[in-house]
């Protein structure tokens, strides 16, 4: 691995801040280059170099199940080749059609996001997703008028750029703390959400996610989250438990007798959800357990 490559991969691991989509999208670019400069004429050290950075990736960010599925695609392609030079087509064309697909997921999602959108709605959402970006910002040019409340996101604080975002496109944007967050997803008339990854064992998303599902769940008020195939988790890849990430994020100068519990992530079982919208439309859980099913995970990534 060369030295841009490992800088490359060092700054997607200490990104705290952008969304699984940016983060598969950096990652598959960091992919591509090491094949198209892999100079060994080796299909199997090929495959290896590849395997080894796309693990090194995946532990960065062992949630976000874009990397799994990208590293997953371009293991079945490569395993496929009989030579090298073919190594590096196969994996060319993969990486090229994964930020394909990203981008036309987004766009399907958002269309199906508007027919949910109510006129005059006040929108509840926290973290950065790209994918609930996309879809306020085309309901905003469909001319649909709504307000969004932005969780600002602690520790990290990435609702403070979703909420500048937003603003910057013409968005009635409110930034509130996390624990207002909660209490204004009951008071709302929709809730939309992102997703790091979707398992049958629930909605893995920005911590603070399951909180504002109960809120609005005992409020009647309908929760979707907004989630390509992409961000589901093949069922026989088993995540890692989640990072501890820095103390410090949360208090800068924390007494030694106290300890402090800092994590991004948390799940939302799926039946809290009003639907998932998907690049297919709104899918029920059932229908989410089946599209998992049939998923099959590369045995490296085993």
């Amino acid at each position: 691995m060369d030295r841009y490559a490992a800088q490359a991969i060092t700054a997607i691991t200490n990104d705290g801040v952008s969304a699984a989509v940016e983060i598969a999208a950096k990652s598959a670019d960091v992919l591509l280059y090491q094949a198209q400069h892999n100079q060994s004429g080796d299909l199997v050290h090929l495959r290896q170099e590849l395997l080894e950075a796309g693990w090194m990736l995946i532990r960065a960010h062992p949630t976000m199940a874009p990397l799994v599925n990208l590293v997953n695609a371009l293991l079945w392609k490569i395993d496929a080749a009989t030579s090298f030079t073919e190594g590096q087509q196969v994996i060319e064309a993969a990486v090229t059609e994964f930020k394909r697909r990203l981008h036309v997921h987004e766009a399907a999602i958002a269309e199906t996001a508007l027919r949910l959108i109510p006129e005059d709605a006040q929108i509840v959402t926290n973290g950065r997703s790209t994918t609930v970006r996309a879809a306020l910002g085309h309901a905003q040019r469909a001319g649909r008028r709504f307000r969004v409340i932005c969780a600002e996101g602690r520790p990290a604080c990435e609702g403070r750029i979703m909420a500048q975002e937003l603003a910057a496109s013409g968005i009635s944007t409110t930034l509130v703390v996390d624990a207002l967050a909660v209490v204004l997803a009951g008071e709302s008339q929709l809730v939309l959400v992102g997703a790091d990854h979707l398992s049958p064992e629930g909605l893995m998303n920005k911590v603070g996610t399951y909180g504002m599902v109960l809120s609005a769940n005992a409020a009647g008020v309908p929760v979707y989250a907004l989630c390509s195939s992409e961000k589901f988790l093949p069922p026989a890849y088993h995540p890692p438990q989640q990072a501890r990430w820095p103390a410090e994020q949360v208090w800068p100068e924390v007494p030694e007798n106290i300890q402090v519990a800092n994590v991004y992530f948390d799940s939302t079982p799926l039946h809290a959800l009003a639907g998932i919208v998907t690049e297919q439309g709104v899918q029920p859980t059932e229908g989410i357990e089946a599209w998992l099913a049939a998923m099959k995970l590369n045995p490296a990534l085993q």
